[in-house]
């Protein structure tokens, strides 16, 4: 085999390997995006949300100007991106001032589920590269919602998430905002969300049946009330519970299925607002 040739060949497979990785790349993407709510979602998932947004607007209420609430779970894999997501896209259909932030900056994954570029972000502005945050603001016309990515990962994500800008930027935004919400990292993984949570006005657990333990749900709450937190409520993700309700003469079946995935829906009255649906994407 000639030089030319086996140089070629060698050509051909980097090409037909990267092609491949791209593929990947892009069905990842795809998959993660879903479980986002568009005006194409089933009703019940839609109606879902809106019942776990009543209950936070209703255990917020007694707070004066801009609510902010971080999303959290015990560990990754429960769903918390995701939740955060839908939960901040169903506040803009209110025509509420929105913004959702990405804290998990170890593991950026906001603009894979917004499909947003991710070149400048969280990591650039309280890294000092950005002076004014509003130039990491991006605006989703199709949600009314103004987003915040993570930009680059950085060595030192848990010394960001604590440092004056990060204090500067809320202060900033909470006089410009309705809602903020902040898709944070596992609270039993790293500490960030409880530096963050203190900046907060509460913070939401996203808890995954049949995954997350109760141990590690106990060790969430138990960080979070040390750290004088204050747990707004639950979000019960990936249930299998069917339900039946019914109002006068009405009947809904809150059982149904999304993106491939089975999901249910529960309402609750209590202190913690209760919302179960299915995905696995963290």
């Amino acid at each position: 085999m000639s030089k030319n040739k086996s140089v070629a060949n060698k050509q051909n497979l980097k090409e037909k390997f990267f092609s491949r990785d791209m593929k990947k790349i892009a069905q990842e993407k795809k998959d993660v995006r879903r479980n986002i709510i568009t005006a194409n979602t089933h009703f019940s998932v839609t109606e879902a949300y809106k019942a776990a947004r009543t209950n936070i607007m209703f255990t917020t209420a007694s707070e004066k100007g801009c609510k902010k609430i971080i999303i959290t779970s015990s560990v990754a894999k429960e769903g918390k991106s995701t939740t955060s997501t839908n939960l901040a896209i169903t506040f803009a259909q209110t025509g509420a001032r929105t913004l959702i932030i990405e804290a998990d900056l170890r593991r950026p994954k906001l603009h894979q589920y917004l499909n947003l570029p991710n070149e400048t972000g969280m990591a650039e502005y309280l890294g000092g590269f950005i002076d004014d945050p509003h130039e990491i603001v991006q605006h989703i016309d199709a949600y009314n919602l103004d987003c915040i990515t993570g930009g680059h990962i950085p060595p030192n994500p848990s010394e960001l998430l604590i440092s004056p800008a990060m204090e500067k930027m809320l202060e900033i935004f909470a006089e410009e905002y309705d809602y903020i919400f902040i898709d944070s990292p596992p609270v039993n993984v790293v500490t960030d969300p409880v530096s963050v949570a203190k900046l907060m006005t509460g913070a939401v657990i996203v808890v995954r049946q049949n995954y997350t333990t109760s141990e590690s749900l106990r060790q969430a709450i138990a960080a979070l009330e040390f750290g004088n937190i204050k747990i707004l409520g639950y979000i019960l993700n990936n249930s299998a519970d069917m339900r039946d309700y019914t109002y006068n003469r009405y009947k809904y079946k809150y059982g149904y299925r999304y993106g491939g995935k089975q999901y249910s829906y529960r309402s609750s009255h209590s202190h913690y607002s209760s919302y179960s649906h299915s995905n696995k994407n963290q």
